[in-house]
């Protein structure tokens, strides 16, 4: 078997740098291997770690064209925006409030159904109670106060329509009536407790 010598043959000997020259004799078909290596080597770095590629494919080793570059920048700037931009929407939430997770009462309500002319009861459960006990609370209706009306320097109250009641007769609450000492009329017969 006879001895190849290799030798890599610069820019002063007229041959195109990277060509080698095997025993006298220039060998294209090795550089276009070598090359053709280089590529598959910086398109894997393209796919799995593109900024790195993308450097790479920027420097002197890669050998391809400017406009082939530029088009490769872009088609990875755009698959980069194309995973990055949807992340940084906030998610799209139907409009009509707050929805609350896990937010179902952890209680079983014994008793008829509430129906809608049932006034609404509000639950209260105070914050660090051990027990396990609710509390119910349940509006109470505020009283309306009757009316009845009284004359100065008289012992008895009345009701509007009482014929001892005038333009000017003082109206006042029963309670403050009978808290004040006056008494029912017995013509016009007024309600006697509130």
């Amino acid at each position: 078997m006879t001895r190849r010598k290799i030798v890599h043959v610069g820019a002063e000997s007229g041959i195109k740098r990277g060509v080698l020259k095997v025993g006298g004799m220039v060998r294209k078909g090795e550089n276009r291997r070598r090359q053709n290596r280089v590529n598959r080597r910086l398109i894997l770095w393209l796919v799995f770690c593109f900024p790195a590629g993308l450097i790479k494919m920027w420097s002197n080793q890669c050998r391809w064209r400017r406009s082939t570059k530029m088009a490769v920048s872009i088609v990875v700037a755009a698959a980069l925006v194309m995973v990055v931009l949807p992340q940084t929407r906030p998610p799209e939430q139907p409009d009509g409030g707050v929805e609350m997770v896990m937010a179902k009462p952890n209680a079983q309500v014994y008793g008829p159904e509430l129906t809608e002319d049932m006034p609404d009861i509000s639950v209260y459960n105070p914050h660090g109670s051990e027990s396990k006990s609710v509390y119910v609370v349940e509006p109470t209706p505020t009283p309306v106060p009757v009316t009845v009306y009284v004359n100065d320097g008289g012992k008895y109250y009345h009701t509007k329509d009482c014929r001892y009641v005038k333009n000017g007769t003082p109206q006042v609450t029963l309670t403050a009536a009978l808290d004040a000492g006056y008494t029912a009329c017995s013509e016009c017969k007024p309600p006697e407790d509130d």
